[in-house]
């Protein structure tokens, strides 16, 4: 029987290095592909994603959408700070950029599926597919991934999300990729590599940049306490930055349009509800309607998530939480849970 073939999101990192041996011993074919979005060849990641394939007699292929990137992820990224909103760049990259050009080098390579390392598993319900939590609650990434189509569901496989983190690792060392399984784990935004975003935004933008100009902090009754040094560089709850003007209060909304930052306690950013109007959510209403539902407002983050309940009519989708949220903040995404499956998300 002819073996089926699977394109796979190649990164040089351990996850989707383990994923090609996985795909190989359950029979797969694999085909190799690494996105060259804002590094060039000699950086340490594709180097290492072209050794690995070498090594696995794994065809493999560099796309470079370095352009697509900047067009679209970083530009983004830069909207949204500019615009007094918090980004989320690996969402908007999985929707606009990952998946899309991972399907497209599918069809080119006539593959029948595409994978990639994320710790997630998916399912199907009623003819539909749907992303589900990995089985290991410290790794689980399907928050990342829940504006996916479902045409971009329905092909891929997730090799790891049967698995534990640490299930991996010993793989790797089993195997003899003890420098894959001892290599540190890239956390954050890729292309930030580390830097603080107040000081890429810097290198980005012109220092001129009407965003990086003073403007008022100012408390709720619209009293002026002090100035800030550009608005960007704050975010909702922050505190650092604010103390010399305005003691034991924290950011509770930019108003990027005025150049303001409005403070106020902390408290006044608990919220019981928020609405959604750039959403989608599954058409099965037996998953939501009059159905308690789990909520994260984000990715990584010591509280797991909250329950509520959710509405909808033909602009927006509202949540009205069991407890008060903490700093819901404008800009990110706000995932929806029936279980472990996603059924449906938004951005705030």
């Amino acid at each position: 029987m002819e073996k089926k073939r699977i394109l796979l999101g190649m990164s040089g990192g351990m996850d989707s290095s383990m994923s090609a041996v996985l795909l190989q011993q359950q029979g797969y074919e694999v085909i190799g592909a690494t996105l060259l979005t804002h590094t060039d060849e000699t950086d340490s990641s594709i180097i290492a994603a072209q050794k690995l394939a070498n090594e696995r007699h794994i065809k493999h292929h560099l796309i470079d959408c370095r352009t697509q990137f900047k067009n679209t992820v970083i530009q983004y990224f830069i909207d949204e700070y500019t615009n007094g909103r918090t980004p989320n760049p690996c969402i908007k990259c999985n929707e606009t950029i990952k998946w899309k050009l991972l399907l497209e080098a599918a069809e080119e390579y006539q593959c029948d599926y595409i994978a990639t390392g994320h710790y997630v598993r998916k399912e199907q319900l009623n003819g539909r597919y749907y992303i589900k939590k990995g089985i290991d609650p410290n790794k689980d990434q399907s928050y990342f991934l829940w504006n996916l189509n479902q045409t971009t569901i329905s092909k891929a496989l997730f090799p790891l999300g049967e698995l534990h983190k640490q299930e991996v690792r010993q793989l790797a060392r089993e195997l003899g990729y003890t420098d894959i399984a001892d290599k540190k784990e890239s956390m954050g935004v890729c292309f930030l590599s580390g830097t603080d975003y107040r000081e890429y935004l810097k290198e980005l933008l012109n220092p001129n940049h009407p965003a990086f100009s003073s403007g008022n902090v100012v408390d709720e009754h619209n009293t002026i306490l002090g100035k800030h040094d550009g608005f960007p560089f704050y975010t909702i709850g922050q505190r650092r930055g604010i103390e010399g003007v305005a003691k034991g209060k924290c950011v509770v909304r930019i108003d990027a349009k005025n150049q303001e930052l409005i403070v106020g306690t902390r408290e006044t950013l608990n919220t019981s509800s928020v609405t959604l109007s750039n959403y989608q959510l599954t058409d099965n209403t037996s998953l939501w309607k009059d159905q308690k539902v789990f909520i994260r407002i984000r990715g990584l983050d010591s509280v797991p998530g909250y329950w509520g309940t959710i509405s909808i009519n033909s602009q927006s989708l509202s949540i009205d939480f069991d407890e008060d949220v903490w700093a819901i903040t404008p800009g990110q995404s706000i995932v929806i849970y029936d279980k472990d499956i996603i059924i449906g998300g938004g951005i705030s």
